[in-house]
């Protein structure tokens, strides 16, 4: 019983002790983990705890350490990641706005693209101008419009939208103009900038209208500073572009129909020219004829007539009427059919061409007149009386001498006076007897070193050929002036007739 209750003590006692050192182990333990807590290093621990205690310690300060240093690497990232948002925000809105850019140039662009189809299957000058004019209060934020175009060397206004009052137009010499730069076309636009009236609030704009370095014209376009935008620019820029491209083209076929329509017209009057020319004959009341007419042009003022008047008057008439085309032509139409009627009344060549000169004075323009020699061959007399109004002698080659002469009277150009009395020469023409009557396209004929043919190589020719007919004379002479020119352009009409008396 004794040594029951002696261990019962013992035992009393030794728990007592475990008790009071787990007591102690249990705030040493909370000492510990509030060092923890606080990373701060505790010195009085036992030597049971101490290793683990000094590893656990320096292990959770390093992880600190550590984690502070992740956190502040969050922070920064976390900077960066908010300069890099409000970066893309920023790029964002300005990809926003470029689309929106873009969507108005695409627009534009289309729009200007339909407008260019439109203009462009337009011919008419009138029609060209309104359309585009409509266009640019359209695409644009114009207010005020005024188009100029060059024509034959003036600026001229050929249309206003909205309430321009100025319509200055400027005038220089085409020589001139043609020496004129981009430079000096836009001086003159900046000067005319002058001549409109604009508020304050308002802008002008010069749009020279050009295509491959043609100048056509200049628009003035009148903007609110508050409404003019870039776009409005770069659209008021693709505008004159196609602006300027379809004023050209209207131009362009404008003048091809008129040279088209010219075309018709002198192939008509080409066709009505050949006609009056007279069929060719080879003989009549015993003389051998031969005759050439090819004019410069589709038509010339040249021409050359004969006519058996009777049984034994032959006439024979060449002229040529100065300048060439159409207005030739109809002179010489004029002339040839007055002196045709004036025939039939039978008088003497210097009769005829005195009343012809008097009948078509008051429709000859200053600057125009014809030379003519006017003839009639007397079968029985075998006479050739002539007269002439300021046109080649005649070329005659005389037999009987063997040699070549010329014949002529003085006289004025049909045109030149209101009334002038006509001398009159006469020629009796021998068997073998040539005579040749030609325009000035022969001996100005032309060759590349500008040389003239001349009067000598038309004698020579007719001299070195007196023994063959008129057929092969003119043969000859043709060669000789197409070898002459030796490929250089005709400058003006060849028109000829030869005569020869063979019986």
């Amino acid at each position: 019983m004794i040594v029951y209750l002696i261990l019962v003590a013992l035992l009393s006692s030794f728990f007592f002790i475990l008790k009071k050192q787990e007591k102690k182990n249990t705030e040493e333990m909370a000492q510990i983990l509030k060092s923890f807590i606080d990373k701060k290093f505790l010195t009085n621990i036992s030597e049971d705890f101490k290793n683990d205690y000094e590893a656990a310690i320096n292990n959770i300060i390093k992880q600190d350490l550590e984690l502070d240093n992740s956190i502040q690497e969050l922070r920064e990232y976390k900077k960066e990641l908010e300069v890099t948002y409000n970066s893309l925000l920023t790029k964002s809105k300005q990809l926003e706005y470029s689309n929106q850019v873009l969507e108005q140039r695409v627009a534009s662009l289309s729009n200007i693209n339909s407008l260019s189809r439109t203009v462009l299957s337009i011919m008419e000058l009138d029609k060209i101008i309104s359309t585009i004019l409509d266009a640019y209060f359209v695409l644009t934020g114009a207010k005020r419009i005024s188009l100029y175009l060059w024509e034959g060397g003036k600026l001229i206004n050929k249309r206003i939208k909205g309430e321009i009052n100025f319509r200055g137009e400027l005038s220089y010499p085409e020589e001139i103009l043609a020496q004129f730069t981009r430079k000096d076309f836009k001086k003159i636009y900046n000067e005319m900038l002058k001549g409109f009236s604009i508020t304050p609030d308002e802008k002008i704009i010069a749009s020279p209208l050009t295509v491959k370095g043609k100048e056509l014209g200049v628009i003035f376009i009148i903007e609110d500073k508050s409404k003019l935008i870039k776009s409005d620019e770069e659209t008021i820029s693709a505008l004159t572009i196609q602006v300027a491209i379809a004023i050209n083209n209207a131009q362009i076929y404008s003048d091809l129909v008129v040279k088209e329509r010219m075309s018709q017209e002198l192939e008509v009057a080409s066709r009505i020219q050949k006609r009056i020319i007279p069929k060719k004959i080879k003989r009549v009341l015993g003389l051998d004829v031969a005759t050439f007419f090819e004019p410069a042009k589709e038509i010339g003022g040249d021409y050359y007539d004969y006519s058996l008047l009777d049984e034994k008057i032959f006439s024979i008439t060449i002229a040529d009427v100065s300048g060439k085309g159409v207005p030739a032509a109809f002179l010489m139409a004029l002339g040839r059919s007055v002196l045709k009627t004036l025939e039939l009344q039978g008088e003497q060549p210097c009769c005829n061409v005195r009343k012809l000169n008097k009948l078509i004075y008051p429709d000859i323009t200053e600057d125009m007149f014809i030379t003519m020699m006017h003839s009639k061959y007397n079968y029985d007399t075998k006479m050739l009386t002539y007269s002439n109004a300021g046109h080649n002698p005649l070329i005659v080659y005389n037999n009987e001498l063997q040699q070549i002469e010329t014949h002529s009277v003085k006289g004025v150009a049909i045109g030149f006076l209101d009334d002038y009395s006509y001398k009159q020469g006469e020629l009796k023409i021998n068997v073998g007897d040539i005579v040749v009557y030609y325009t000035d396209g022969i001996t100005e004929a032309e060759n590349s070193k500008k040389e003239l043919f001349g009067i000598d190589r038309l004698k020579n020719v007719i001299l070195e050929t007196h023994h063959l007919s008129s057929r092969e004379i003119k043969q000859k002479l043709l060669f000789e002036i197409n070898n002459f020119q030796n490929g250089c352009e005709q400058n003006d009409d060849i028109t000829f007739v030869i005569i020869k008396r063979e019986e």
